[in-house]
């Protein structure tokens, strides 16, 4: 692992430093926001268009869940707060990191996940006491960002520098014995608040409700501190930097075990690793960016950022399809792993308005490159033998580094791309786009270039329908199989094509937005064998094709209630394959709903009431097993104690209340079992 920065006695310099962290609240008309929330509703979700342009006007389904509400929900992972998109389904769950799935496609971890518009490599626990909301994009946004799947892309807004001083301690727990700690500060450095700073920092001891065999529970240590800065270097250029850090050292948790009828194998609570088996993960990520504004009408951005991930593992390695339900024995492959990843990232964007005869442009032309480095170390241990009936533990076998061969990978790639929303009318937009993008990768260069089009009318100044073309792409390599027939062949990047048509209507001046789409997404070139399986052929040629409605809600229906809603429909189906054609994916429900309501009693006192159905699920892309859909219920009561001049929010709230049993993502068989019933609290101090 590498050396370990103070990233504590740093932050907590700056806030001793800073002489408004606890200063006196000045008002100052200039805030550092992202879009405007009122009772949950946000009007701008910059990572669609890369600009700030409102919602009605950008021409794709796009949903934000706001700080607001994630604050409401206790959200302590990014899959909490993704549960608020019927869109979103969560997979496989682990130790160090989570899956989903956006309109059924896989969300891949280095390429899908977008933070603060930088593609972000994923594979760890993402911290959510950075994140400020989160903006679901819908559909292939290859044009803006490269290459993905073609089900959209998850941007991660973070929490930026304030000028008014900000300092919020926080404490956070639920009765299976977690805590959570966390320091908020921001303001301005200086009288005339051209410097401006946010610190963050947040200690969690975390505790689950699963056990190992030989009794104890899983837990995790979980650290992550930032700091960001705001710079103005003159009335026109703003300097932004940026550096946070975590660590984690957990206890693995793989997943629990389905037979052929769906059934949980060895009860719920039960962990089918060995208790030394844990993952040290830590993650580190700085940058700079600079905005500069040319005119009123113009503005130049630019940025770089650095990732530096390292993650060592120690597997016992549950071979779950070995279990014998006779005697309960099964085998163990232990082994030792040490992974790095380095990932750096750069962009400019020059984004704009001018007139042209009557016809309004709103442009944006850029280019962005990512370079991507992987180096990985493992050595085995001997196989070993547990048994689930009989409790048995093995002990952790000593493994040395110095047995390991070592395996290395990287690529780069950089796209360019052009877009103009033209506003013909007041009726009347047109969308229109166009990237090329290029990959460098030992025996897997790729290029492509990509369209993007839409179409907006506007019936009214609070509604919107629109039609949009988009299209994605994933690079490929080559066949890389001695025993394949076609060994050493060139593969096409697989491509994503979607046509929607939707619609969104603001009501009651603006307090609520309604949302509808139709989509049709199909995705290509996938790789099937249409050989033998002791003589492979491989080739392109799969195709599966995904249909489905969406409808959402979020905003105020009145002075007291606020809410947040969703539903979807899919058909999703593997149309061409060699071996799943008929077949729908994996863990790919064809109806979701979420439904999140805010009720405020009184100025001061507030209650919650939220349902997040998932229906009945296939376990596996082979369809073997099937798990039942389920409906979990979730509450809680808010309420702002005056204190010193000062609020002291108190929250109590209760998910899965009616604790209701059920199977949630997995993979190969391995399932995630559904939390129990889980009481949480917080409180939280504003100075």
């Amino acid at each position: 692992m590498k050396p370990r920065i103070k990233l504590l006695p740093a932050i907590i310099a700056v806030l001793m430093g800073s002489n408004s962290a606890v200063a006196q609240i000045k008002v100052d008309e200039t805030i550092s926001v992202v879009g405007q929330q009122s009772h949950y509703k946000v009007d701008q979700a910059h990572g669609a268009m890369r600009a700030d342009i409102s919602i009605l006007d950008t021409p794709q389904s796009v949903v934000v869940i706001p700080l607001e509400v994630m604050n409401d929900q206790l959200t302590v992972t990014l899959g909490d707060a993704l549960r608020n998109d019927a869109s979103i389904s969560i997979g496989r769950v682990t130790t160090d990191r989570e899956r989903f799935s956006l309109r059924g496609f896989t969300l891949v971890e280095n390429t899908n996940i977008l933070k603060n518009g930088h593609q972000h490599f994923s594979k760890y626990r993402l911290p959510m006491a950075l994140i400020d909301n989160v903006e679901v994009l819908k559909g292939p946004s290859g044009l803006l960002y490269g290459q993905s799947t073609p089900g959209g892309l998850v941007n991660l807004i973070t929490k930026k520098p304030t000028y008014q001083s900000l300092l919020n301690i926080s404490l956070k727990g639920d009765d299976k014995g977690s805590l959570r700690a966390m320091v908020d500060a921001g303001g301005s450095l200086d009288q005339e608040e051209q410097i401006r700073y946010r610190a963050i920092i947040e200690k969690e001891q975390n505790k689950s409700w699963r056990r190992y065999q030989d009794g104890a529970k899983q837990e995790s240590d979980f650290l992550v501190g930032a700091l960001m800065l705001d710079v103005d270097l003159s009335d026109q250029l703003t300097l932004s930097l940026h550096y946070d850090r975590s660590d984690e050292v957990a206890g693995q948790d793989s997943a629990g075990l389905v037979d052929s009828q769906g059934k949980i194998v060895g009860g719920r609570s039960t962990i089918w690793e060995m208790p030394w088996a844990q993952v040290d993960a830590d993650s580190e990520n700085y940058g700079v960016e600079l905005s500069y504004k040319i005119n009123d009408n113009w503005l130049l951005s630019t940025g770089f950022n650095q990732q530096n991930n390292d993650r060592e593992r120690w597997e016992s390695k549950p071979q779950t399809d070995d279990y014998d339900v006779t005697t309960g024995s099964y085998k163990q492959k232990p082994y030792n792993k040490l992974e790095t990843w380095d990932q750096a990232a750069a962009f400019f964007d020059i984004t704009g308005s001018l007139m042209f005869g009557d016809i309004e442009h709103n442009i944006l032309v850029g280019g962005n490159y990512l370079d991507h480095k992987y180096q990985a170390q493992k050595v085995k241990g001997k196989m070993a033998k547990g048994n689930l009936i009989e409790r048995l533990t093995i002990a952790q076998p000593e493994l040395d580094y110095a047995d390991a061969k070592l395996k290395a990978t990287e690529y780069d790639y950089y796209g360019l791309y052009a877009q103009d929303l033209m506003t013909l009318n007041e009726q009347w937009q047109v969308l229109i786009g166009v990237r090329y993008d290029k990959q460098h990768k030992e025996a897997a260069d790729n290029s492509s270039v990509l369209p993007r089009a839409g179409l907006i009318y506007h019936p009214s100044d609070s509604s919107a329908i629109y039609a949009n073309y988009s299209e994605s792409f994933e690079p490929q390599g080559m066949v890389d199989n001695d025993d394949d027939l076609n060994n050493g062949m060139d593969l096409k990047p697989i491509s994503g094509k979607m046509f929607e048509l939707g619609a969104k209507v603001e009501l009651f001046d603006g307090a609520l937005r309604l949302n509808g789409a139709l989509f049709d997404i199909k995705r290509s070139n996938i790789l099937v064998n249409i050989g033998t399986n002791d003589l492979p052929k491989t080739v392109q040629g799969g195709e599966q094709q995904h249909r489905g409605l969406e409808l959402g809600g979020i905003g105020q229906l009145n002075d007291k209630l606020s809410l947040m809603t969703s539903l979807m429909y899919l058909d999703a189906e593997y149309t061409k394959h060699d071996s799943l054609q008929g077949n729908r994916p994996a863990d790919v429900p064809q109806w979701t709903g979420s439904l999140w309501l805010k009720y405020s009693v009184t100025e001061r006192a507030a209650v919650n009431l939220g349902a997040f159905y998932e229906g009945s699920r296939l376990g596996d892309d082979k369809n073997a097993f099937n798990k039942a859909g389920y409906t979990r219920f979730d509450a809680g009561v808010s309420y702002l104690l005056a204190v010193a001049g000062k609020d002291l929010n108190l929250r109590l709230n209760v998910e899965n209340m009616f604790d209701k049993e059920y199977l949630a993502g997995g993979e190969n068989g391995e399932v995630n079992i559904g939390r129990p019933r889980t009481v949480k609290f917080s409180i939280n101090y504003k100075f």
